[in-house]
């Protein structure tokens, strides 16, 4: 019995309209992802500091919101501040380091905290304890760092090996509404009570058109009682 012809043309709208409804398929996949709710942490709740004397120990209220539309499982506040000041009273939740001065950054301490806990989308919380700082013999115009997330930031490859705190640990607590922050990292200036008296000396040169002259200076720090200078990263008055 003779076999009828095999019709390629058929054939091979078959294998198009296959492929076609992969086609769909595959790009029809990622939308199931796209719907998956996602947390948004931000940090906030503090102003300026000013004022500070030195020798004094003082509080920073911060908040933690979570403005995503999914939950946190896991949230890590970090704390930056530059060498004018000191981290005190470090919660055995949170893990410090001293930072050395890289990348036109000055030196600093660090300290991270970890809240094993859920943040909530549309709910604001806030340390039950809030992070104490001690102002130094040396500090005048520092610069504090916070930073939230929802992963470890990890430690800072060029600072000491990190140190566990030894006070009390803290949780998260929720609390009133307000304050709650739009950034994941906030930069807080920290004006200190203090004075500072840099002296630079030199001598007159002289010389003739087109001759190379070497001027030798002098750096003094004449005190009381020697506070640091703090050298502003980019544009004049930032």
């Amino acid at each position: 019995m003779p076999m009828p012809p095999h019709n390629r043309r058929t054939s091979r709208a078959a294998v198009a309209a296959l492929g076609a409804a992969g086609l769909i398929a595959l790009a029809a996949a990622p939308a199931a992802f796209a719907d998956e709710t996602a947390p948004e942490l931000v940090i906030g709740g503090i102003e300026p500091i000013d004022g500070v004397r030195p020798g004094s120990i003082f509080d920073l209220p911060v908040t933690v919101a979570n403005k995503g539309t999914g939950a946190a499982e896991k949230v890590w506040v970090s704390y930056s501040v530059t060498r004018g000041l000191d981290l005190a009273e470090v919660p055995s939740n949170c893990r410090t380091q001293q930072v050395r001065s890289y990348d036109e950054m000055p030196e600093r301490w660090t300290a991270v905290c970890a809240f094993d806990q859920a943040v909530e989308p549309g709910v604001v919380y806030t340390p039950e304890r809030p992070f104490r700082v001690k102002a130094l013999d040396r500090a005048l115009n520092d610069e504090l760092r916070l930073r939230v997330g929802d992963d470890d930031p990890g430690a800072d490859d060029n600072g000491t090996p990190p140190v566990v705190g030894t006070a009390p640990a803290v949780k998260l607590v929720e609390g009133q509404a307000g304050g709650e922050g739009s950034a994941r990292v906030v930069d807080v200036p920290v004006t200190s009570v203090n004075t500072a008296d840099y002296q630079v000396t030199g001598a007159a040169l002289k010389g003739s058109v087109g001759e190379t002259v070497t001027m030798k200076v002098e750096f003094t720090n004449a005190g009381p009682p020697g506070s640091w200078p703090r050298w502003r990263t980019g544009p004049p008055g930032s």
